[in-house]
């Protein structure tokens, strides 16, 4: 793609590693060429930090329109060996993804990306899926064993090549 897209990246942290990875992935991005608006998803009331599976309320205090956009990034933490259900309420609930290009990534402690990244990964791409958007292959930045900077260059990188392919 040799024209600047509009990018969205929509995320959910909680420690700040998905945070930093989801303004390195802007960083990369932008130098590019393209206009990128980030936004951490912010709850109307505490979530309870607990597998995707379990059913809790989750409303949005900020939950962007995607109208505009070319392509929408979603990330958010490892929870539990699955993705963070805020993350997971947040691709439900946002409506227009159909033929959008979308894009999951998360973060993780674990150094195996067996150990819930992959299947975190499978869940959210199998929803924007669901929902008609076209899923790229996403990304895991791990934290255990990993210096932080050094997966974020790496799986920010990845991301926009994936982008601009």
């Amino acid at each position: 793609m040799d024209e600047a897209l509009k990018i969205l990246i929509v995320y959910h942290s909680e420690t700040g590693n998905t945070k930093a990875f989801a303004e390195g992935i802007s960083g990369k991005l932008t130098a590019i060429g393209n206009a990128v608006n980030s936004v951490q998803l912010k709850t109307k009331s505490s979530v309870k930090k607990a597998p995707v599976r379990q059913d809790q309320d989750i409303d949005f205090v900020n939950l962007p329109d995607p109208h505009d956009y070319d392509v929408i990034l979603f990330g958010g933490p490892v929870w539990a060996f699955g993705p963070s259900p805020v993350i997971v309420e947040a691709i439900r609930k946002m409506d227009k993804l159909s033929g959008k290009i979308c894009l999951p990534f998360v973060t993780m402690a674990f150094f195996l990306e067996t150990m819930g990244g992959n299947a975190a990964l499978r869940y959210m791409s199998r929803i924007l899926a669901d929902k008609g958007a076209k899923v790229l292959p996403g990304a895991i930045c791990k934290h255990m064993l990993h210096k932080l900077d050094n997966e974020i260059e790496k799986n920010a990188a990845k991301i926009a090549t994936a982008i601009s392919l």
